[in-house]
Parts: structure tokens; C-alpha cells; sequence
């Protein structure tokens, strides 16, 4: 039987969060994210499993911002939605969708709710000891919009550093912003600029903003991150208190170094060297990039192949963190998982299947990049470069596999 416990809504507590449940893809209105963070914020650093959280109704609706006559109601449609959501996360090869709770019940005579997580979050909210992010729930439950609900939690895990890089289309997805102001400009008036008015108004961090761009396009965005003090007189006593600190946090090497603990590996000050020669920028970017991925089992060997085939330049600082450069390190890492010998042509198509499904490029497009990198590929993995085959041959050889998929398939039905 589960364990229940009544507990007060308290602005106070501390939500913990594991950087990759900061890092799902989910979209979530803002009232169904204040419902998930004000349960979290009740999980104690001694909690080896999940409750059922009970909490006074009145003070809940209080806290979510949920008003009206009608309050009640409207509280039992939005949980009744936020249990048919799901979140995705992705662990190795794997990408699951998981609902955020498994129970909500209304004790309507004792006027209380009961709310308990869905057990698979338990890695992500439950002892954690590393690469999670902290902040007080009070920070986030007078945000109106969603959009700066996200972008508070995107940018707190990253306070220490001081600032954050996304493309476009990562910031959007990361968001739930995908198919919304397709106009950067109009992402920026509508999304980014109330989420930064917001965040400096309400929360104890602000930011500015960095627009990159490409030719005249905006392509990234930098947000520079401000922590913010009590006061002006305390903001210039820590200042003087850690100024060593301060000068410290914004070298190369305390960053590279904060960034890989994010990672969960620690960068020796030997390595940092090794890799400065690429380019500061250029490897700043390459571990931001790798933020997003959780298929790479050795991020410091990942990086350096990475850097040296970059053969990193002024020309190529931009395209160095690109997809087309990721491609090579990623198929080695993803061959390297298996310890049986391969043969090459078994290693050829599963190359192309794998760039077509995890870059979405079209055949001709994988096949054209297997050819370029093939080379490299097979002597990182011990085999002999097999005679080159058309693009006609690879074609050819999938219709041969999707017209016997098929025909297994119509055997099946009979």
C-alpha cells in the first residue's frame, strides 16, 4: 500500500529536478506545470520512493493561481488533461513517453486532493547526486506564461556559468514552440521578450539577450545570465568577498570544467589545453550541443574526435557543432556499443539507416554522407574498407529488404 502524507503548499520549499527532466521534450500549459513542480517541491532529499501527496484544495488552487466560482471544476479538468500528457525522454536507443502522474483523487468532504507522480520519474526527482538543478518553488508559481516557466529552468541550471547558447529550432523544441511564430521576429515579441520581463520581475535570475546570426538570419540565440541580489550593497559585498571566485567563473577552463560536471565527467586542466587550441567558441558551442544528447557514452573521447575532424578554422567555427560534423563520432560511438565483429556491408546499411533515422536525411543524402566518411569510419573500427557500392545497389538492396518485410507481413495476416 502506498504511503500517504498531508502537506502544506509552501512557496518556500526547494524543487529538485534532474537536468535530463529539465532537458525533456514535453509541452505543458502553466498551471499544469505549477502542479508538477509544487508536488516536487515536497519530495525530502531522504525520500527513497514516491508518495501520494495530499494537499489542502483551497490553498492549492491559491497557490496555482486557479480562480473563480467555478475553481473547483476547473482544477478536476486540469488534472484530468495533465494525466493524459506525456513527456519524452530518450535513453540510449530508446525514446519513451511517459504520463507525469498515475493518481489523483478528490476527497470532497475533507476538501483535500490526492496526487501521486507516475513511478518511472523516480531517477529524476528521487536521491539525486548529480547533474540536477535546485530552486525555491516560489521563483516559478507567479509566472504566467509557460514559455518563462521553461526558460527560468533552462537558464537556472546554467546560473553558474553565467550564460546559455541555443539554436532556433532546439530553444523552439525545447520550448514547445515549434509550430508556433514562425517569424523570429514574432517568436521574439511574443515568447523571449515577456518570458525576460517575467523572470526579471519574479524570480531571483534575469537575463539579456545575444541574437547570432548567419548572413542577415538570426540562427541562435545567447542569453546572458544574471543572478539576482537582495540589494545593490549585497551584490557588491559577495562581489568583494569572492572576487577570486567571480574572475574564476569566467575563464575558459572554469566553464569548460562547469559544463562537463553538467555532463557528469570532470575535465583535467591538461585536456582543456588539448582542446583550447581548436578554438574557445568552438568547443564552448560543442559542449552546449552535447547538453541535448544522451547517446554518447564517452563525451570527453567524443569531443576531441569531433575538434580534430573539425580541423577547426576561422571559416568553420560556425559549422563546427553542425549535424554534419556530429555524424562521424556519433556512428562510431553507435557501432562501438557492440562488442561482436561486424561485417562491412552489414555496417554500410545499418550506417545509412541510422543517419537517415536519427538525422532524418533522405536515402540519397545518407548514402552521399556514408561515402564520405566511410573511410574514416571502418579504421576506427577495424575493418577493411569494402569495394565502394552504387547508390542504384543500396537502393536496390532496400526495396529487396522492404518487399520481404512485406511479404512476411501479408503471411502473417493470412
Amino acid at each position: 500500500m502506498w504511503s500517504s502524507e498531508l502537506v502544506e503548499v509552501n512557496q518556500s520549499n526547494f524543487v529538485t529536478k534532474s537536468n535530463r527532466l529539465i532537458e525533456a521534450n514535453y509541452k505543458l500549459g502553466a498551471i499544469e506545470q505549477k502542479i508538477i513542480l509544487c508536488l516536487a517541491s515536497n519530495i525530502q532529499p531522504t525520500d527513497s520512493d514516491f508518495k501520494t501527496y495530499t494537499l489542502p484544495i483551497k490553498e492549492f488552487t491559491s497557490l496555482l493561481g486557479v480562480k473563480g466560482q467555478h475553481k473547483y471544476s476547473d482544477l478536476k479538468r486540469i488534472t484530468k488533461e495533465l494525466m493524459q500528457k506525456v513527456f519524452e525522454v530518450r535513453i540510449d536507443k530508446k525514446v519513451i513517453q511517459v504520463a507525469w502522474l498515475s493518481y489523483v483523487a478528490y476527497n470532497e468532504s475533507e476538501g483535500t486532493i490526492d496526487i501521486r507522480f507516475d513511478p518511472f520519474l523516480r531517477p529524476y526527482l528521487l536521491e539525486l547526486k548529480r547533474e540536477f538543478t535546485s530552486y525555491k518553488l516560489e521563483n516559478v508559481v507567479q509566472l504566467k506564461s509557460t514559455y518563462a516557466i521553461r526558460i527560468y529552468e533552462l537558464l537556472k541550471q546554467y546560473e553558474k556559468i553565467q550564460e546559455r547558447t541555443f539554436s532556433l529550432s532546439e530553444l523552439r523544441r525545447l520550448l514547445g514552440a515549434e509550430d508556433i511564430y514562425p517569424a523570429y521576429g514574432n517568436f521574439k515579441q511574443r515568447v523571449l521578450m515577456p518570458a525576460q520581463k517575467e523572470l526579471e520581475n519574479k524570480t531571483d535570475i534575469s537575463f539579456d539577450l545575444e541574437e547570432i546570426k548567419k548572413g542577415r538570419k538570426v540562427t541562435k540565440v545567447k542569453f546572458i545570465i544574471h543572478s539576482v541580489t537582495k540589494s545593490k550593497e549585497e551584490q557588491l559585498r559577495l562581489f568583494e568577498e569572492n572576487l577570486d571566485e567571480f574572475k574564476l567563473a569566467n575563464s575558459f577552463t572554469n566553464r569548460v570544467k562547469k559544463l562537463g560536471l553538467l555532463m557528469g565527467v570532470t575535465i583535467t586542466d591538461e585536456m582543456i589545453q588539448t582542446w583550447e587550441k581548436y578554438g574557445q567558441e568552438n568547443v564552448l558551442l560543442l559542449m552546449e550541443k552535447l547538453q541535448y544528447r544522451n547517446d554518447v557514452e564517452n563525451p570527453i573521447g567524443y569531443i576531441t574526435t569531433v575538434l580534430k575532424a573539425s580541423k577547426a578554422s576561422e571559416e568553420s567555427q560556425v559549422e563546427l557543432v553542425s549535424q554534419d560534423q556530429m555524424m562521424l563520432p556519433y556512428l562510431i560511438s553507435y557501432f562501438k556499443r557492440s562488442k561482436e565483429p561486424m561485417a562491412d556491408w552489414f555496417i554500410a546499411d545499418e550506417a545509412v539507416k541510422e543517419l537517415q533515422k536519427h538525422y532524418s536525411m533522405e536515402l540519397d543524402k545518407a548514402v552521399a554522407k556514408f561515402e564520405e566518411i566511410k573511410e574514416e569510419l571502418f579504421k576506427e573500427l577495424g575493418v577493411t574498407v569494402p569495394v565502394t557500392k552504387s547508390k542504384e545497389e543500396i537502393e536496390h538492396q532496400q526495396q529487396e529488404i522492404e518487399e520481404l518485410l512485406k511479404q512476411l507481413r501479408l503471411e502473417k495476416t493470412v
